[in-house]
């Protein structure tokens, strides 16, 4: 990345493989609904784990809860080897959680570079600095290889392409735990292939990736290990280098 990108993605503080996100006993219940039962579940720094289930599985219950969308009924997270409330998105993304959804879930009626410094416009750079602001989201955007305009309005982008600036804006952030859900659904095979070099390149960074996904092809292309949910149920975990598609597809 460039040196001002460095800065705004400052290098994760634990070491590949070592426990950076520890979920022990993690549940979630509605009324009439156990949505997610007792999940005990370690995610490494530096990995890239994909999450499989049919739906209804729990996998959206497990982002929300992991985001601070939503609070837990029970259980405990472990954050770098500290308790963590994950209370709100806020604290979340103050730790370094951060999610890019299957829905775009950005302003679409403003520029691609307002987009990608939402909320932090005027302390960065100014009531006046727009130029500028548009200037700093392009230089990201070329050095993570997208073939995108900064200074367009976000919704005369497609789809694909307003997923791709949904990844680039996680980037920016601090982001140390970033969780794709669903990610490809809208993309075109060049821009799912500029996203899994960008997913890459964040592992190699140090970045601990969440894949979710019900595209198998892409599960064993990315991960490092599998985690399968059925109905609410951690089934089990495994290494990508030691599972195939039927073993996985029987644990769903």
């Amino acid at each position: 990345m460039t040196s001002t990108a460095q800065e705004l993605h400052p290098a994760p503080t634990l070491e590949p493989g070592r426990t950076i996100l520890e979920l022990k006993g993690l549940e979630k219940r509605y009324p009439g609904t156990h949505a997610l039962k007792p999940v005990n579940l370690a995610f490494k720094a530096s990995e890239i784990h994909a999450i499989v289930g049919e739906n209804g599985a729990g996998k959206s219950t497990l982002i929300k809860l992991l985001t601070g969308v939503m609070p837990r009924t029970s259980g405990d997270v472990i954050w770098e080897g500290k308790p963590a409330a994950l209370a709100t998105p806020h604290e979340a993304m103050a730790l370094g959680i951060n999610a890019v959804h299957q829905e775009v879930v950005l302003c679409r009626h403003l520029t691609v570079a307002a987009n990608m410094f939402l909320g932090e416009e005027d302390s960065r750079f100014g009531i006046l600095q727009q130029r500028a602001m548009v200037r700093e989201a392009q230089k990201i955007i070329d050095d993570l290889g997208f073939d995108l305009p900064a200074h367009v309005v976000l919704g005369d982008l497609t789809i694909g392409q307003q997923q791709l600036i949904a990844a680039a804006r996680a980037t920016v952030r601090g982001t140390k735990f970033l969780i794709f859900d669903e990610p490809t659904a809208y993309l075109t095979r060049k821009e799912a292939d500029q996203l899994f070099t960008l997913i890459r390149r964040l592992k190699g960074e140090g970045v601990t990736i969440i894949y979710i996904s019900h595209r198998m092809e892409e599960v064993f292309e990315l991960a490092d290990r599998v985690s399968v949910l059925r109905d609410g149920t951690l089934v089990g975990t495994r290494n990508i280098a030691e599972t195939n598609d039927a073993e996985l597809v029987k644990m769903m």
